[in-house]
């Protein structure tokens, strides 16, 4: 029986990173966790680093402009699931069911947005040539390595400072 409520706890941290991570990356890609960040400025940022031509930058600005619209409901679903957390942190015991129902709530939400992001992607991909994906992959691969070394709190300023 304790094994079965130890998986259960289990199961719900990883529903719940889950949907924070589903939540964060639209936000990253768009430069949403920025407030100065604007479609265009990611745009430009976009254009810079990856060195896009002019007509690739063109193709891409759309598609920021889409993901730009969606800041404010992913913000607001982060908000969301981070005060409930926080809400129950603070309490003296944890409430299961009313968590399971702002992730599920949460989940729903993002559910409808996937098909907007995964096209918004699939566009993104399309437009870019193998060496800029390859500077992407290569950031990436550096940030997971970073991640999974535990090596954050110094890009960061510390997780728990």
């Amino acid at each position: 029986m304790n094994n079965r409520k130890y998986r259960s706890s289990y199961c719900l941290r990883k529903i719940i990173l889950g949907l924070l991570v589903v939540v964060t990356i639209p936000l990253t890609i768009a430069g949403c966790r920025n407030k100065e960040m604007s479609p265009r400025r990611a745009t430009e940022l976009a254009t810079d680093r990856l060195g896009l031509s002019d007509e690739q930058s063109q193709k891409i600005a759309p598609i920021a402009e889409d993901l730009f619209a969606e800041k404010e409901s992913l913000q607001e679903i982060r908000q969301t699931i981070n005060d409930e957390i926080l809400s129950q942190m603070k309490s003296e015991t944890a409430d299961a069911e009313k968590l399971e129902a702002v992730l599920t709530g949460s989940f729903e939400q993002l559910r409808a947005k996937l098909p907007k992001f995964a096209n918004s992607f699939a566009k993104f991909h399309a437009t870019l040539t193998p060496e800029q994906r390859a500077k992407i992959v290569d950031k990436m691969e550096k940030r997971r390595k970073r991640s999974e070394k535990g090596d954050w709190s110094r890009h960061r300023g510390g997780l728990w400072h």
